[in-house]
């Protein structure tokens, strides 16, 4: 009986509306945070977009580069040591000693690495 009186159907309505209404704002708090981030998500997929298309224009760069005679020339040169009809091939070595460097030997014992570098044995 106590229970009936306490759950009149105003009490009733108004617990009922409150809960509808919890309801909705629970559903558009998780809506509204869910497009942030969706915001946030999308924000960051077209910062990748942007850097991958300039890291894609640069490959296309390198690879016309690498399609030109120019390149083809140079790898033929540098790498296979090829030469043009009616061309000699010349190769200088560098001298063994230079000189300016002195030997391990020359250091004292305790000498650090910097020292050994710049060549001061101080």
């Amino acid at each position: 009986m106590f229970l009936l009186r306490f759950l009149s159907p105003g009490r009733f309505l108004l617990a009922a509306t409150l809960l509808v209404a919890g309801y909705l704002v629970y559903s558009a708090g998780g809506s509204l945070l869910h497009s942030y981030q969706l915001q946030g998500d999308e924000a960051q997929l077209r910062a990748e977009i942007d850097d991958l298309r300039v890291q894609h224009d640069q490959l296309q760069q390198v690879r016309d580069y690498l399609r030109t005679d120019e390149y083809v020339e140079f790898m033929a040169r540098r790498v296979f040591g090829l030469v043009k009809p009616g061309e000699v091939l010349v190769i200088v070595d560098a001298p063994k000693h230079a000189g300016t460097q002195p030997a391990p030997a020359d250091f004292p014992l305790g000498a650090t690495w910097w020292q050994r570098l710049v060549g001061s044995s101080n």
